[in-house]
């Protein structure tokens, strides 16, 4: 039962940020991020990070840099590293704000997990 229970966790978890990462794809295709997410679902945190800053450092601001923020922040936070979950937040919704994207949906994702550590 309780192996059931944690697969069906797993799976929501999982839905859930695939519903995210298609929206960050509509609007910049990368298959590094279907990558990055699927790593971070099989817990490889140090290689999905990679993946993320790869894509963060390759590409100009944007819905997809702004997303990759946002696992990364997660990630960290998941951690217990508040400064620098913080920072990825923060990041991310500048992302948002210099590709003229503010008004995104993951903007609010971004600013929900900043204003947890308020």
């Amino acid at each position: 039962m309780r192996v059931w229970r944690n697969f069906s966790m797993a799976f929501l978890g999982a839905t859930f940020f695939f519903g995210m990462a298609q929206q960050a794809l509509a609007f910049g295709q990368s298959d590094h991020i279907v990558i990055a997410d699927k790593m971070v679902i099989l817990e490889q945190y140090e290689d999905a990070k990679k993946i993320y800053r790869k894509i963060i450092d390759s590409s100009k601001p944007s819905v997809t840099v702004a997303y990759a923020h946002y696992k990364l922040g997660a990630m960290y936070k998941r951690q217990n590293d508040p400064d620098k979950a913080k920072e990825e937040y923060k990041k991310g919704l500048y992302s948002l704000k210099k590709s003229g994207q503010s008004n995104h949906q993951i903007a609010k994702h971004l600013t929900q997990a900043l204003n947890v550590f308020d």
